[in-house]
């Protein structure tokens, strides 16, 4: 299994890498999402008048305006300018949000040094996010020399945190024995942690180590619960799990419209062997057409709610 990189990773365009037995990789890093930036809106004429009256929290939260396009035309220079007030007076937040535009080049040009400089700032004030994001420098060698048992030590600062993606990465280290010792039961613990706050990759790892036995005794039962726990939160690895599951007759009944519901899920996300699973059905005539209608309309109900 491989790990997670967040926000400095997808600033590159790099996703999920490639996978072992089955299992999916360590994930990548960035500041909040847009939920958390847009959850203290207030009238914007206030928040800019506290802003430029040297409030640090109310330039963090007009530069999340800005970055957000909440209230205001989406500007990430004005996001920058700000978080950047906010950053220099030791706002841990807006320097890991700084250090994610030097590393994305938004609103000013892409600079590994700066975003470094920025993301060193928030980590050392111990700050989950930025630790987060000082592994994946280390792992990918974003401005730095690629240092896996660094890139892990980050990680597992972050992980201390309840950081769910870095106890992530920690776990698919351990599975993998990168930068630390190999070992099963830690991986398992650590996606135990993750999944325990509903992370899908976490789920479907840990889902993967009960169907194979690892570091565990194999539970079929346990394992297929937790990789449909992940498949139903729209993750297509899980949903391809599945959808093998039902075809095959592997800890379930043969169930041959689920499995090309499950399949056609996965298939949506971008999963190939979703893809040749349904060119094989539709060669085999495994359905009739009512039964296709039947596995259109459970795809449809088992799509994730809209955010």
């Amino acid at each position: 299994m491989q790990r997670v990189l967040a926000g400095l990773i997808l600033a590159l365009g790099l996703g999920f890498g490639s996978l072992a037995a089955g299992a999916v990789s360590a994930q990548p890093v960035a500041g909040r999402d847009d939920a958390q930036r847009t959850a203290e809106t207030m009238d914007i004429d206030v928040l800019t008048a506290q802003a430029q009256a040297g409030d640090a929290k109310a330039q963090l939260r007009l530069a999340d305006n800005f970055f957000a396009g909440n209230g205001v035309d989406q500007n990430y220079g004005k996001a920058l300018l700000w978080y950047e007030k906010a950053a220099r007076q030791g706002n841990a937040v807006a320097q890991t949000e700084l250090g994610v535009l030097y590393c994305k080049g938004l609103g000013v040009a892409l600079d590994y040094d700066k975003a470094l400089y920025w993301t060193r700032m928030a980590a050392d004030q111990n700050y989950a996010g930025a630790q987060y994001n000082l592994g994946v420098a280390y792992d990918y060698g974003l401005g730095v020399s690629p240092d896996i048992t660094t890139a892990f030590g980050w990680y597992l600062k972050a992980a201390e945190q309840g950081y769910d993606i870095a106890q992530f990465n920690v776990g698919t280290m351990y599975e993998n024995g990168e930068g630390t010792e190999q070992s099963n039961a830690q991986a398992l613990i650590w996606y135990n942690k993750a999944a325990g706050q509903g992370y899908a990759p976490g789920q479907y790892n840990l889902g993967v180590l009960y169907l194979d036995g690892k570091g565990v005794e194999v539970d079929a039962a346990r394992g297929l619960i937790l990789v449909e726990q992940a498949a139903k939160q729209g993750f297509a690895l899980a949903q391809e799990r599945m959808a093998g599951a039902y075809y095959a007759g592997l800890g379930v009944p043969v169930d041959k419209v689920k499995a090309y519901a499950w399949a056609l899920l996965a298939a949506y996300g971008g999963d190939r062997d979703a893809e040749k699973l349904l060119a094989q059905m539709d060669a085999d005539e495994d359905l009739s057409e009512t039964q296709y209608a039947e596995a259109s309309k459970l795809a449809e109900s088992l799509l994730p709610p809209a955010v």
